[in-house]
């Protein structure tokens, strides 16, 4: 992951608002950048560059990273209420931040929540279990379900549990 380009295709307020985030939470910060490469590089691992499509691994992807954000400061002494806030807001910022069509948004933002609901449900029946392994064969289980992506706005019942994709492949 190259942090330097990502740092340059910000605007000066992506950037203030991202220096907030530093200042107010270096813990948190330290581990969302901590988890952010650990995600990417499994997704690499087991996808290949496929992850940065709208496909299942893209999915697997979002679910994944926040799933590490949440995990990565439970480890760093946070509470997993914490830890959970910590993972919507910077993922939500970032989705604010690099805009795509509505679509892929809803996919992404979709992926997100699912991820944090699994990992607070998978914590709170038994925090010993989760491990960085154990998310990644969690969530390569879960996305045998994964559901195709139609319209913005079709989260219903159908996609509530499941992670979504808009492309196949």
């Amino acid at each position: 992951m190259d942090f330097h380009r990502i740092i340059r295709s910000l605007s000066l307020r992506q950037i203030t608002a991202i220096t907030a985030k530093v200042i107010l939470n270096p813990i948190m910060f330290y581990c969302f950048v901590i988890a952010t490469k650990k995600c990417i590089s499994r997704c690499n691992k087991h996808f290949g560059k496929a992850h940065h499509k709208n496909n299942k691994a893209n999915a697997y992807r979002h679910a994944l990273w926040n799933m590490l954000i949440t995990h990565q400061c439970i480890k760093a002494g946070k509470n997993l209420n914490s830890s959970l806030s910590w993972a919507e807001e910077i993922t939500n910022w970032h989705e604010k931040a690099f805009v795509n069509n509505p679509l892929e948004t809803h996919m992404d933002l979709h992926n997100n929540k699912i991820g944090r609901k699994w990992y607070e449900k998978c914590y709170t029946a038994d925090p010993m279990k989760i491990g960085e392994q154990w998310l990644d064969q969690f969530l390569m289980e879960k996305l045998k379900s994964a559901k195709k992506l139609i319209k913005e706005g079709s989260e219903n019942n159908v996609f509530e549990e499941n992670l979504v994709f808009i492309q196949e492949g």
